[in-house]
């Protein structure tokens, strides 16, 4: 999403003191600093620096991601794909349970990369 004619990671206040900053470890606490006191708009930023060259920014970048999406009460893209957990009580109350494996939809694939050494 492009605002102010910005990619939404350039929106980020930290994005241009980030670039400034050559040392590793200032840029290690710049992005504890985006924890303290950071907001959505760092979102896209860290998701950004996740695909750092350096893994120790590629992991703090995770890190602090997470933290941030916790502690501003956001829910993340692969919480967002899981079934409600009321769904599952549903299921309980009218005894649903899944279908039973169709015999005429075995079509005989042998799975010959298991049995490999």
């Amino acid at each position: 999403m492009i605002e102010n004619g910005l990619p939404t990671y350039l929106q980020s206040v930290f994005y241009p003191l980030f670039q400034h900053t050559k040392d590793l470890e200032c840029r290690l606490m710049l992005m504890d600093e985006m924890l303290e006191v950071g907001d959505k708009k760092e979102i896209p930023f860290l998701t950004e620096l996740e695909t750092h060259e350096d893994p120790k920014i590629s992991n703090k970048a995770f890190e602090v991601k997470c933290a941030l999406l916790s502690k501003l009460g956001l829910i993340t893209e692969s919480e967002r794909r899981r079934l409600p957990m009321n769904l599952c009580f549903i299921y309980d109350e009218f005894n649903i349970r899944p279908s039973k494996v169709d015999p005429d939809l075995d079509f005989e694939v042998a799975l010959d990369i298991l049995e490999t050494k």
